[in-house]
């Protein structure tokens, strides 16, 4: 039998289950968040934004004079 199965509920079943492991604290909170963004991202652009983010940081708030 073959059954497509919708990613969708593919993606919440591991999120669910990461969840569960967090909580029990098998897992700790930036592992199992970030392999489950890896997982539908499959990119290499996280480090790099990173690496973005530490070398510009954001302009300081200038309030109206």
């Amino acid at each position: 039998m073959n059954a497509l199965v919708d990613p969708r509920l593919a993606f919440l079943a591991r999120a669910s289950a990461r969840l569960v492991l967090v909580e029990s604290g098998a897992m700790d909170l930036d592992e199992a968040f970030d392999e489950l963004i890896e997982s539908v991202c499959d990119c290499a652009r996280w480090p790099l934004a990173e690496q973005w983010e530490c070398s510009h940081p954001p302009p300081k708030y200038r309030g109206r004079r």
